[in-house]
């Protein structure tokens, strides 16, 4: 019987330690994840800060690269042509800076090398320079997916395997970026497979389930 017992529970165990391992391979690939993000809208003005664990430098360029930790705010603002700057708090101390235009994004940015705030909430005040200029103050609230890392990575490579297995053959050799995105109340994972040639094969994911939603080919 004892035999027997072993000889059912070597291949669950062997299932096991290979799950483990094919997904701390994956992980091991990412070079951008973006966990957290704080939301808020004020007097016309919004507001969105996020936590990631990025490679520097960052290239898309399919080669994962030891990564930092980016808290980066981006407000969307009235008047473009002021000059800003933000404070806030997180931890116990106090954060300020200057926020650069991206006349890309039409927004005004900041960021700093911080670890991952805990908060639930974080006030951010935006000032432009100058005296009766506009002045906004976000509270800003907290989102995260439900899903850990790896538990994102298994379910989306498992449910797109076919795709996965044409785009980059059976052994993936690039790296992976993981953004998760807002859209009104509803939370997503951006989750993209990059090749050593930039080419990018990309997932649209539910932030709580993985269920991908939709594909986007290279």
């Amino acid at each position: 019987m004892k035999k027997l017992f072993s000889l059912l529970l070597f291949p669950a165990l062997l299932c096991l330690i290979i799950g483990c391992s094919s997904q701390s391979g994956l992980v091991s690939r990412v070079s951008e994840y973006r966990s957290v993000l704080y939301t808020a809208e004020a007097d016309g003005a919004s507001l969105q800060a996020s936590f990631s664990e990025r490679e520097y430098p960052y290239a898309a360029d399919g080669s994962a690269a030891e990564k930092s930790d980016v808290f980066e705010v981006r407000a969307t603002l009235p008047d473009n042509t002021l000059t800003y700057r933000v404070s806030f708090e997180t931890g116990g101390k106090p954060y300020e800076g200057e926020m650069n235009y991206d006349s890309v994004k039409q927004q005004f940015t900041f960021s700093v090398s911080l670890s991952a705030p805990q908060e639930e909430e974080l006030a951010f005040t935006v000032s432009a320079e100058g005296e009766g200029a506009p002045s906004y103050t976000f509270a800003a609230k907290r989102t995260e997916g439900k899903l850990s890392l790896s538990d994102l990575l298994s379910t989306v490579s498992e449910s797109r395997k076919d795709e996965l297995a044409d785009f980059a053959g059976e052994n993936f050799d690039g790296e992976i970026y993981v953004r998760l995105l807002m859209q009104g109340e509803s939370r997503y994972y951006y989750v993209g497979f990059i090749d050593r040639s930039g080419n990018c094969l990309s997932f649209l994911a539910d932030a709580d389930t993985g269920e991908v939603l939709a594909t986007k080919k290279p």
